[in-house]
């Protein structure tokens, strides 16, 4: 009799607990929230891969126009390596949720750098 409920308790938790692991497993499935625990959202690829092209378009189209001075082509110059390598490293088919944390932080900071200098180019 303790077997039988010992097996009957591993089968409940196990029903309870498998869809939790398979959707967890399966992108772009989300879990609805219990209102207990909130968890951050991971940023969309396609959305940081979107915004990293723009980045790229943004600064060759700068650096292209002939409206920057030295100083302003210098940093155009460090800054569109660093957009690129984003955008090759976005491209990727797959991309681990952690790195893809990381990139989306390297955007931001990449974009606050490039709204500063259109700000000083306009």
């Amino acid at each position: 009799m303790r077997h039988r409920m010992t097996t009957l308790i591993g089968a409940l938790a196990l029903g309870l607990v498998a869809p939790l692991l398979a959707s967890a497993q399966i992108p772009g499935v989300q879990i609805p929230s219990t209102g207990g625990i909130s968890m951050p959202s991971l940023p969309q690829k396609t959305q940081l891969l979107d915004q990293a092209k723009q980045m790229v378009t943004d600064l060759t189209s700068m650096k292209s126009s002939g409206s920057l001075n030295p100083s302003q082509m210098s940093t155009v110059d460090k800054l569109l390596p660093k957009a690129t390598s984003l955008n090759s490293e976005l491209e990727k088919p797959q991309v681990e949720p952690s790195k893809l944390t990381q990139l989306a932080k390297e955007l931001g900071d990449l974009q606050k750098q490039v709204t500063a200098l259109k700000g000083m180019v306009k």
